[in-house]
């Protein structure tokens, strides 16, 4: 068995597809490993665009960012090299933002919660 099938033979056929030679990708092929690997990883269909959305922004900004350069520098990069792509980052953004903001904000509102039934319990 080669080194690559070796790495793959673990993988759902999907993924297993997906893993050709760099000149063989295609964007179907991409987007069926992608839905595969979500699939595989038990990720809830209400969780895979923000999933997809944070993998979106994480990859377009992902050349520019280094280098100790802050997340506005490496936007600003972006902007110049691609203003389609810096104007679609921002667009999904603030979705992602508010919907991490709102998973710490129902967690912090359980964790209130579970300590005023615990406290209630002591007092009777």
């Amino acid at each position: 068995m080669n080194a690559n099938r070796a790495r793959t033979r673990h993988l759902n056929p999907g993924i297993r597809e997906a893993r050709q030679p760099r000149d063989a990708a295609t964007a179907e092929r991409v987007i069926a490993a992608i839905t595969a690997l979500l699939d595989a990883a038990g990720v809830e269909p209400e969780l895979r665009a923000e999933v997809l959305g944070g993998a979106f922004v994480t990859e377009a900004v992902r050349p520019y960012w280094g280098s100790g350069r802050s997340a506005e520098e490496a936007h600003a990069l972006l902007r110049h090299a691609d203003s389609e792509m810096a104007d679609a980052v921002e667009a999904v953004s603030p979705m992602l933002l508010g919907r991490a903001q709102a998973r710490r904000d129902a967690s912090e509102t359980i964790r209130a919660i579970e300590s005023m039934l615990g406290q209630f319990e002591q007092q009777h």
